[in-house]
Parts: structure tokens; sequence; C-alpha cells
């Protein structure tokens, strides 16, 4: 939600509609905020990283996560094992049946 209402928070320039064409006028606005203003693909991508990054976590370092749970510690070779553990968890969900429409709208194919 603080993502989302972050993104929502970008400030576009004031564009004067006499100053250019609009081609060019979007290309602007597009360019000034990363095109996250104007590509829905690209806040969808921001929100679903911010979305999963805690996947599982709980809520202490790699090093203790590591410590108490020496098997997840191993999978990821003691790096990032949270963060690697959320994207391992958060990939698996996408990929079962229940999310097969999410995938063909935000997957080139298979």
């Amino acid at each position: 939600m603080s993502v989302n209402k972050l993104l929502a928070r970008i400030v576009a320039p004031q564009v004067d509609d006499q100053e250019c064409a609009i081609p060019q006028q979007d290309k602007h606005l597009h360019d000034h905020t990363y095109g996250i203003k104007s590509d829905p693909m690209t806040h969808f991508t921001v929100v679903l990283a911010a979305l999963i990054h805690d996947v599982d976590h709980p809520g202490v370092s790699n090093a203790q996560l590591a410590s108490e749970k020496p098997a997840l510690g191993r999978l990821y070779e003691n790096r990032s094992v949270a963060e690697q553990n959320s994207v391992n968890l958060a990939w698996n969900a996408l990929l079962s049946d229940e999310y097969a429409q999410l995938r063909a709208a935000i997957f080139d194919s298979e």
C-alpha cells in the first residue's frame, strides 16, 4: 500500500498544451516520471516487487535466519536468504493454476 501511495505522489511537470505537440508532450511526461505514470506494466511491476519483497520474512537478519533454518541457508548459500526465499515462494505461487489469467496478462509467452 505504501509503494502504491508513493507512486501516486510522483509529480508530473506542468506541460503547456500550446508548447508542444501531443506525442512530444507524452514523451516528456513519460521521461520525467520514468515511465511509471504512463506505463501500467511499470507501475504493476513496482507494486508487485514491493508486495513479494517480504513474503514469509520472519523479521530477523539473513544471518539469523540461516542460523535458525540451516536448510534454508544452505539452499541459498547463505546469501540474501530471506529475499531469495521471498522471490522463490512468490514465483511458485504465480505459477500455480489460480494465477493463470494473471500470467497470460503479464507474460509474452509460455
